[in-house]
Parts: C-alpha cells; sequence; structure tokens
C-alpha cells in the first residue's frame, strides 16, 4: 500500500511539474512551445490526464483554500460553493468548446482535422484560462487582469498554425469564432451558476 501511494505521490508530482513547465513555456514561448506539441504523439486522453485535469484540480483547491483564508463568515459552505463553482465552470467550460470548436472546424473544412488536434488546441489554449484562475484566487484585488483572457486568441492563433497548418488568411476566418468559444464558455456557465447559487 504504502510503495503504491508513494508511486502515485511521485506521479502527481512530475504531472504538476511538466504540467507547470509546459505552462510557462506557452506564455513565453509560444510558437516555439507550440511547434514542439506539433510533433508530439499525444492523443486526447493523455492531453487531459496530464494537463487539463491537473490544471482543474490546482484551480479548484487554490480556489477552496483561499476562499477560507479571505472569507469570514460562513467559511466552509463559501469555500464549498466557490470551489465547487471553478470545478464545474471550467470542466463544462472545457468539454462544450472543445466539442462546439471541433464542430465549427469541421464546417470550415480543414484537412488535417481530428478530434485529437483540436482537443490539443483547445486544451492548450485554455492556459491563459488557468493560470488566470489561479492567480486571481490568490490575489482578488488584481481583478482588472481578467482582461489578459484575451491572450487565449493568440494562444489559438498559433495552435491552428502548428497543429493545422493554416496559413494567416485561413486561421484569420476562423480565430475570433474559435477563441471567443474557448474564452466564453467557462464564463457562461460561472455566470449562471453564481446567477443560480446567489450566495455564492
Amino acid at each position: 500500500m504504502r510503495i503504491f501511494l508513494y508511486l502515485c505521490a511521485t506521479e502527481m508530482k512530475i504531472d504538476l511539474k511538466n504540467t507547470i513547465e509546459r505552462s510557462w513555456d506557452l506564455l513565453t514561448k509560444t510558437s516555439l512551445t507550440w511547434d514542439r506539441i506539433a510533433v508530439e504523439k499525444e492523443n486526447s486522453k493523455t492531453i487531459r490526464k496530464e494537463y487539463v485535469f491537473v490544471w482543474f484540480a490546482i484551480s479548484t483547491l487554490l480556489v477552496f483554500l483561499t476562499s477560507l483564508i479571505y472569507v469570514s463568515d460562513r467559511k466552509i459552505e463559501f469555500a464549498f460553493l466557490k470551489a465547487v463553482i471553478t470545478a464545474v465552470s471550467l470542466f463544462g467550460g472545457y468539454f462544450i468548446a472543445n466539442h462546439f470548436c471541433f464542430i465549427f472546424l469541421k464546417k470550415k473544412n480543414i484537412e488535417d482535422l481530428s478530434k485529437d488536434n483540436c482537443e490539443k488546441i483547445v486544451a492548450y489554449s485554455f492556459t491563459t484560462i488557468f493560470v488566470l484562475k489561479v492567480l486571481l484566487s490568490l490575489m482578488p484585488s488584481l481583478f482588472f487582469l481578467q482582461v489578459l483572457v484575451v491572450h487565449c486568441a493568440y494562444l489559438a492563433w498559433e495552435g491552428l498554425r502548428a497543429i493545422l497548418n493554416l496559413d494567416e488568411n485561413e486561421r484569420g476566418n476562423i480565430i475570433l469564432v474559435f477563441s471567443l468559444i474557448i474564452i466564453l464558455s467557462p464564463m457562461l456557465i460561472s455566470w449562471i451558476l453564481n446567477f443560480m447559487l446567489p450566495n455564492a
């Protein structure tokens, strides 16, 4: 049992380290990192396990812990609600965005399109959303940083180039709708949940 727990902890530590390194590279060396991603043999399952779900866990846990710190009344209840809203909005937003982005690209008759390629672009384009969620949970006073969510569009722009081999004109016809789907999906779910749970 101890060996199993040790192996799980080790694997989680490696996944966390790789996830943070990959995120940092995407934000600071976007084009180069996308070129590296393009030659990697990752399928949707691998991307979710080693990147997306790791960010889900980090974001939800930090929102829960920081809510305990910043709220004085009904701490546990409030922190739990905030964590649930975060988890559902990110989880639901991600899969909704992935679904509709694939449908959108399919209608555009993209040659190299596959579900794995589409999810690869959506997953790594979500990096800005994940990082902002973590930063704003740690420092709520920096709420104005939310405008940086538009950086998702740049990540998607480079992803469409590297993964689907689209030129600038082709990307120009796609990027607005594609990036809006990614940005608005978690925001819309979060808004609906906050509306339904006014005490959150």
